[in-house]
């Protein structure tokens, strides 16, 4: 699914406070922004919290945005730290030295995205978030690690321990 692009004019009238250039940049963004918030959140009520502060933090600084292409990236970022910001106090990151990780990169069996939904939300929130922003959201392990306030070689061990558990848990819930 593409997003569509906003286009100069109605970025202008959004910068206008014009409602209806509002209403429908949130139309054509909701659904990619509640996503993201849902993914790192988990939770669907808070999911929606979230989205509403960064629609009003988007209306509030669009004048900022020095460059009108960006402004999916931008809003997406604004996302990102916003469910960050919300969940830091339920993100843990468990020590991955003594944790049994598979060293195989090969995985032959096919599954849908609902399964690989559920083996996702059952990761630790740590994992979770790192493979969320990295594998998910295109982030490198340094704007990871610095959204996360964590270093660059625990965002790699995170994501290296996040795939082992999903292979484990999807060969799982294949086998239930």
């Amino acid at each position: 699914m593409s997003i569509p692009k906003p286009d100069a004019t109605l970025i202008k009238k959004i910068n206008q406070n014009d409602r209806n250039a509002q209403f429908q940049l949130f139309e054509m963004t909701k659904g990619m922004l509640y996503s993201t918030c849902f993914r790192i959140i988990g939770d669907e009520e808070e999911a929606h919290d979230i989205l509403q502060e960064v629609y009003v933090e988007v209306f509030q600084n669009i004048r900022k945005l020095k460059n009108p292409e960006a402004l999916i990236s931008w809003m997406k970022t604004i996302a990102v730290r916003k469910a960050i910001h919300h969940s830091k106090k339920k993100i843990y990151f468990e020590p991955v030295e003594n944790q049994e990780m598979e060293t195989t990169e090969a995985f032959d069996s096919w599954f849908d995205a609902e399964i690989l939904d559920q083996a996702i939300l059952s990761l630790p929130s740590g994992a979770k978030a790192v493979f969320l922003l990295t594998t998910v959201e295109g982030y490198s392990h340094k704007e990871a690690a610095k959204l996360l306030n964590i270093t660059e070689s625990t965002s790699k061990s995170q994501l290296h321990y996040a795939k082992s558990l999903l292979k484990s848990r999807i060969t799982k819930l294949l086998k239930a």
